[in-house]
């Protein structure tokens, strides 16, 4: 792969200079705003829904609208959920309006907040979903449960992240993990053990073997990075013994977190076995790269794409596992009218017992509910591709990602920053972890009362 070129005043990927000012403005901005500007959230119950087209054929039901993140093929099967629904029943007409992302739903949120003209529903990531939280826009749900649908219709581990002082807010829908694929005809070619690497040392060690190798006609890399997500290093800087921050407290300018980002330099720059990809999905189904580490939601597409056997496995450890949950869940927004949000709950209910199953089998991403868990069809799916049983499995090692990465929303745009610097340009992750510590701060400062008043207690 050519060399990424940088620019003195940011670093250029793909053609569009990354710097501080583009990551903090759209959604990140946004959201933080919201989050501590303590000037929305206080009255419920007056806020409009948002406009829409509804069909003639369910003109006179009551109207429900979820805003998705989701697109593509994602997007079409949650429609095709949505559109069972509606058939279902005849007093509900639910709505999906679509955004390109979590980052364009985000910006579009806080815009409606201000605007007091809202959804019912919203797909909110497990990095954005705490900072509605800290703005108290979202409704609590424990008390919409009953005895015929109770909490307990859900992944323990999923639904407890949602959950804060007791009550919940936040559903399980989308969640994933980081799995580590590798491109199983290169392995064999190459001598490589047909399974992931126990270690991130043993990586760099078939690494080094794979140097030379070529497939297809073209050289091999061992591992192509994105510098688009940090939730990755997240998992790392676990692996290596460090973190983001323990409560409020950074750990990135630790000696181990610090380590865990020399690891990726020294693969890219000394080793020159990995590289930082425009296309992680793409590289990996063309052959560029042996290996990529994505969200188990990328298994159904990467299976669909790769012309070989897509071998899948855990992370690597090193000092111990790493390997953060992610993905996105459902929340409700509390500022609507109640009879909204009762008739919003009608559809979480049926997304959650007849949906989720569906959900798992169409996108890839972990079934979080026990009718999608027991679904026979999904355990027929592990039974002949066992590398969604692999997904599942892996559950057992995860944990929720730090709590700065959560509440502070200005850390991922200074970690994609910093991530691209080392990745790039072969910066030194020492000094740029530091500085990322040193720029976090005011930050910090300035989410720490809410998040002790509302979080922390």
């Amino acid at each position: 792969m050519p060399p990424t070129r940088t620019d003195p005043k940011g670093v250029r990927v793909n053609g569009i200079k990354l710097n501080r000012r583009r990551l903090l403005t759209g959604a990140a901005a946004a959201t933080a705003g919201l989050a501590l500007s303590g000037c929305v959230g206080r009255s419920l119950g007056d806020y409009s829904q948002v406009s829409g087209q509804v069909p003639p054929k369910f003109a006179r039901r009551d109207r429900v609208v979820v805003w998705s993140a989701f697109t593509s093929h994602n997007a079409e099967i949650l429609q095709a959920i949505v559109d069972g629904f509606n058939a279902s029943q005849q007093d509900i007409f639910c709505e999906i309006q679509l955004f390109p992302g979590y980052d364009a739903l985000d910006s579009k949120l806080a815009a409606s907040l201000t605007s007091e003209q809202i959804p019912d529903i919203v797909t909110l990531s497990d990095v954005s979903w705490n900072r509605y939280f800290l703005a108290e826009t979202l409704e609590p749900l424990s008390g919409y449960f009953d005895a015929a649908f109770t909490p307990d219709e859900f992944h323990p581990r999923f639904l407890a992240e949602g959950t804060i002082r007791d009550e919940i807010y936040w559903l399980p829908w989308a969640r994933s993990t980081p799995l580590f694929y590798y491109n199983k005809d290169i392995f064999a070619a190459a001598g490589l053990p047909d399974r992931g690497p126990e270690t991130f040392t043993e990586l760099r060690e078939w690494g080094k073997q794979l140097k030379g190798f070529t497939y297809k006609g073209a050289k091999v890399k061992m591992r192509g990075y994105t510098g688009a997500d940090d939730w990755y290093f997240q998992g790392s800087s676990w692996a290596f013994g460090g973190g983001y921050s323990d409560g409020m407290i950074p750990k990135l300018d630790s000696e181990e977190t610090i380590s865990s980002l020399e690891f990726d330099r020294a693969f890219i720059h000394d080793d020159q076995m990995a590289y930082l990809a425009s296309s992680i999905n793409g590289d990996f189904a063309a052959g560029v790269t042996a290996t990529i580490c994505n969200s188990t939601g990328a298994l159904t597409s990467l299976l669909a794409a790769a012309e070989f056997d897509v071998g899948a496995a855990f992370l690597p450890v090193q000092e111990k596992p790493g390997v953060p949950t992610g993905g996105s869940g459902l929340a409700v927004l509390r500022n609507s009218t109640s009879a909204r949000k009762k008739t919003a709950w009608e559809v979480i209910k049926y997304l959650a017992d007849k949906g989720a199953p569906d959900w798992s089998l169409g996108t890839g991403y972990l079934p979080v509910t026990k009718s999608a868990i027991n679904s026979p069809k999904i355990k027929a799916r592990n039974a002949k591709t066992p590398a969604y049983q692999v997904a599942q499995d892996q559950l057992d090692r995860a944990r929720t990602p730090d709590i700065m990465r959560r509440y502070v929303n200005e850390t991922i745009a200074e970690m994609q920053i910093a991530l691209q610097k080392v990745y790039a340009s072969d910066a030194d992750p020492g000094d740029v972890l530091h500085e990322v510590v040193r720029v976090l701060e005011p930050a910090i400062k300035q989410t720490l009362p809410k998040y002790q008043r509302l979080v922390a207690g």
